[in-house]
């Protein structure tokens, strides 16, 4: 009998990085959106690494210098096609990544005359894109576009929409708004409920997704969230 195992990678390369990245963040100075597809960019980066015969990774190497780089790509001899705007994308993309790591290392920042509420709101929104961040998803906000999820998680397989909930103790029940309700339902394959606890003090993130099998969300110890439907009505004096 033949065995045959199957080696699965769950991170991405730079490379990787940098596509979503030019994809989901990057402004593109034409359009003033991100691009359709970075695909090009990544293309050009890897044609400057063969040309300037660069080992490893090359201009994805967190090692290289760049400004050294710069310095190749201005020479005339050096000059066979212009690749010089998929180059500043990559220094903008390194700095961005540099900007994260720093932010991820430091202590959450809070003002003191924040309200307890804002602060466990702020400490689990960072508690989740800390989180998927090392799982090698490029992390975006969606708290102000009132889309029914507060946060973007991209990788090169999927997009996964997380709802962040926050609370300062133990876990005990959160509440949905219509908005966010609807898209749970309606998003189940991607829609992500992240709860975080004990927010200010020793934070801890669960994640629960629909389980198609049973028709309950779930975490990974096979914890399930019970569902009440309620029903509100708005109300006023005339």
């Amino acid at each position: 009998m033949l065995a045959v195992m199957l080696k699965t990678r769950n991170f991405m390369t730079t490379a990787e990085k940098f596509k979503v990245w030019l994809e989901t963040i990057y402004i593109s100075h034409k359009t003033k959106n991100p691009l359709t597809t970075g695909t090009q960019y990544v293309t050009g980066l890897n044609a400057l690494n063969k040309q300037f015969n660069l080992p490893g990774e090359g201009i994805y190497d967190v090692n290289t210098n760049l400004n050294h780089i710069r310095n190749l790509i201005d020479k005339p001899e050096n000059f066979k096609k212009d690749y010089s705007s998929h180059f500043n994308a990559f220094v903008k993309f390194r700095n961005y990544s540099i900007e994260r790591n720093n932010k991820n290392t430091k202590p959450l920042q809070r003002q003191v005359d924040i309200f307890k509420k804002q602060q466990v709101e702020i400490s689990a929104i960072e508690t989740t894109i800390k989180y998927f961040e090392g799982l090698d998803y490029i992390v975006i906000s969606k708290e102000k576009d009132n889309v029914g999820w507060d946060l973007e998680a991209t990788n090169i397989n999927e997009t996964l929409l997380l709802e962040v909930k926050g609370l300062s103790g133990n876990i005990s029940s959160i509440e949905l708004t219509p908005n966010e309700y609807k898209n749970s339902k309606e998003k189940k394959t991607h829609y992500k409920l992240c709860i975080v606890t004990n927010a200010l003090t020793n934070p801890r993130l669960e994640v629960f997704s629909f389980n198609f099998d049973t028709n309950i969300w779930t975490n990974e110890l096979n914890e399930t969230l019970q569902i009440e439907e309620r029903i509100g009505a708005k109300m006023w004096k005339q």
